[in-house]
C-alpha cells in the first residue's frame, strides 16, 4: 500500500505504509526543483539546501523533457538554444555502390560535417540515403544522473566560450591575449666619419700663392727706390 502525505509548501514526500499501518523508513533526501531536504529518521527537517544552476537544469531535465523516437519534443530553453543545444543531431546513412549494383556496394554512416564533405566528391542517389537522427544530451552515467559538467562544458567549447563557472551555467567569450606593444627599436645612430686631415705640399701651396707674392716682392721694390731718389 502507498500512501501520500504533504510535505511542506515544497513538495511532496512519499510514505510507504506497512500492512499493520505503521510507515517503513522513508527516503532521508528529498529534493524539488529548487532544493534539496535532509530528514532525520523521525521525518524531522534537519538542513534545507539550494541547488546550483547545473543541479535544477538536471532536476527540470528529468521532470520535463519528453522524445520521440531520438527527437526532442520539448521546446528548447532560451539558454539551451544559447549554447548550442538541438533537438536532435541527424546522421546520414548511404549506401554506396562504386560502380553499379553488382559491384562494390558498402553502407556507412555520416556525421553531418563528414557528409558534407562527402557530398562534394559524389554524385548522390537520395534513393540509397537513410536520414537517422539521435539525441542531444549528456551522457547516462547510472541511477537516472548524467553528466552535464562534461555536456556543457563541450557544447561552450564549440562556441569558443569559456566557463566562469560551470555549477552557475555562466560562460563568457574567451578573453583576446592581451596585446603586447612591438618595442620600436631605437633610431639607428649616425655614423659620423672623422674628417680625412688634408695633407698641404708646400711646393704647391706656393704655386698657389705665387702672383700674391711678386706682387709684393714688386710693391717694395717701388717703395725703396723712392726713398733713395728722395
Amino acid at each position: 500500500m502507498v500512501s501520500y502525505t504533504q510535505l511542506d509548501q515544497h513538495g511532496i514526500k512519499q510514505v510507504l505504509v506497512s500492512s499493520s499501518g505503521r510507515p517503513k523508513a522513508q527516503s532521508l533526501q528529498q529534493e524539488d526543483a529548487d532544493f534539496f531536504y535532509y530528514y532525520d529518521r523521525r521525518g524531522g527537517l534537519i538542513s534545507k539546501n539550494p541547488k546550483t544552476n547545473l543541479q535544477k537544469h538536471a532536476y527540470w531535465y528529468k521532470n520535463n523533457v519528453r522524445y520521440e523516437g531520438n527527437c526532442r519534443q520539448t521546446a528548447l530553453t532560451p539558454f539551451e538554444k544559447a549554447i548550442g543545444v538541438r533537438s536532435c543531431i541527424p546522421e546520414y546513412r548511404y549506401k554506396h555502390c562504386s560502380c553499379g549494383l553488382n559491384c562494390g556496394c558498402q553502407t556507412h554512416t555520416y556525421t553531418e560535417n563528414e557528409w558534407q564533405k562527402f557530398m562534394q566528391t559524389h554524385t548522390i542517389d537520395y534513393g540509397n540515403l537513410q536520414m537517422i537522427y539521435s539525441k542531444d544530451m549528456a551522457d547516462h552515467i547510472g541511477q537516472g544522473n548524467y553528466n552535464w559538467d562534461k555536456y556543457f562544458r563541450e557544447k561552450a567549447g564549440k562556441l569558443n566560450l569559456e566557463v566562469v563557472s560551470i555549477s552557475a551555467l555562466e560562460f563568457r567569450e574567451k578573453q583576446k591575449p592581451a596585446v603586447v606593444e612591438k618595442v620600436r627599436p631605437n633610431p639607428k645612430e649616425v655614423e659620423v666619419k672623422p674628417v680625412e686631415e688634408v695633407e698641404v705640399k708646400p711646393v704647391e701651396e706656393v704655386v698657389k700663392y705665387s702672383p700674391l707674392i711678386i706682387a709684393g716682392v714688386i710693391a717694395v721694390v717701388v717703395i725703396l727706390f723712392l726713398r733713395r731718389r728722395a
